[in-house]
Formats: C-alpha cells, sequence, structure tokens
C-alpha cells in the first residue's frame, strides 16, 4: 500500500506524464517528504542541495498544485528548518 507522502508525489508527477522536460525539473521532488496541512503543501528534503534544486523549479511545481488546488502555499525546508515559501496562485479554469 502506498502511503501518503507518495500519493501527493505521484499525483504531481502524473500531471506533467505527457511532458518530460517538466518532470526532470522536478525529479526531485522523489526524494521528499510531502504532507499536507490548513492549505499549506510542506516538502521536506534530505539536503539543501535538493530543495535548491526545487526552488529552481518552483514555477513547474506550482501548476499542478494551482491547478489540482492542492494548496494556497508551499514550504520547503530541510531539517525541520525553512528554507523558502512560496504562495500558489489559485486556479483560473472554470467549468
Amino acid at each position: 500500500m502506498m502511503n501518503f507522502y507518495a500519493q501527493l508525489t505521484q499525483l504531481i508527477f502524473s500531471f506533467y506524464r505527457e511532458n518530460p522536460h517538466e518532470l526532470e525539473e522536478i525529479r526531485y521532488l522523489q526524494s521528499c517528504k510531502l504532507s499536507r496541512r490548513w492549505g499549506v503543501l510542506k516538502i521536506t528534503c534530505p539536503t539543501h542541495e535538493i530543495a535548491e534544486a526545487l526552488i529552481l523549479g518552483i514555477d513547474t511545481l506550482k501548476e499542478p498544485i494551482a491547478q489540482l488546488r492542492l494548496a494556497q502555499q508551499i514550504e520547503i525546508s530541510v531539517n525541520r528548518g525553512l528554507v523558502q515559501s512560496f504562495a500558489v496562485p489559485s486556479s483560473r479554469l472554470t467549468a
């Protein structure tokens, strides 16, 4: 059975399954733990290098989070220390 961290990661990766370039930009997400609470997606990275790589691809990361309405904010941390926080724009899509 897949754990919740893996489910969130897989959901974000599935968003880019047809676009390998964007998938490559956020590949480091697979080595991080993800959790979601009170509209905040917390990404806990094992190293600062991985956190910095995700920050470089933050726009690619924001897109599925906004479209899937997973969170209004992303927090990237290492060893419980916040590295950077990003606001996620609300999705403008209408049914």
